[in-house]
């Protein structure tokens, strides 16, 4: 089948133009290498804000995005799916889903591939107990397991701030 627009990946961006894209009327097909709709930010955002430790207002705006993009009409959303080629020039993806191989076409395709962790490596970052933050944010929000022990955040951004705010919540405030 022919869609009029395939994307990449479920994030908050891909979600949000899958949305737009379909309420014009759009077929839309989505491709994401997750087994939820979120992507890094909103990984598993509607386990997620059920559970008290990881709400907020990010939570629960993901979680309402998350259940719009799964009941939009015209939106074929293919979940735990790797894409491995896109021919430009004739619209045609490859990709690899849970059932296997797969092929489909789009008239228009846009990524939405999301931002991705550059942790800055520093003496002792490989040691036992030190991760990255994008590390305990999966396994805060996949597994609802905090790391054991004193906790010292390190580094800038807003996502350092989140991670802290939901570690508190979920009795482990960091220590520094």
């Amino acid at each position: 089948m022919m869609h009029d627009l395939a994307i990449i990946g479920a994030g908050p961006a891909g979600m949000s133009a899958a949305l737009e894209a379909a309420g014009l009327g759009l077929s839309v097909l989505v491709l994401d290498e997750q087994p939820a709709p979120g992507g890094q930010i909103f990984r598993a955002v509607e386990r997620a804000a059920a559970d008290p430790a990881l709400r907020g207002e990010y939570a629960d705006s993901g979680a309402l995005l998350a259940r719009r993009f799964r009941a939009m009409p015209n939106v074929d959303y293919r979940p735990g799916t790797q894409l491995w080629n896109i021919d430009a020039a004739t619209g045609l993806l490859s990709f690899r889903a849970p059932d296997g191989p797969g092929e489909a076409q789009a008239a228009r395709i846009l990524l939405a591939t999301g931002a991705q962790e550059r942790p800055v490596p520093v003496p002792g970052w490989t040691l036992p107990g030190v991760m990255s933050a994008g590390a305990a944010q999966i396994l805060l929000k996949q597994a609802g397991a905090v790391p054991k022990g004193k906790l010292v955040l390190a580094g800038q951004g807003p996502l350092l701030w989140l991670l802290a705010a939901q570690l508190a919540r979920a009795g482990a405030p960091p220590a520094l």
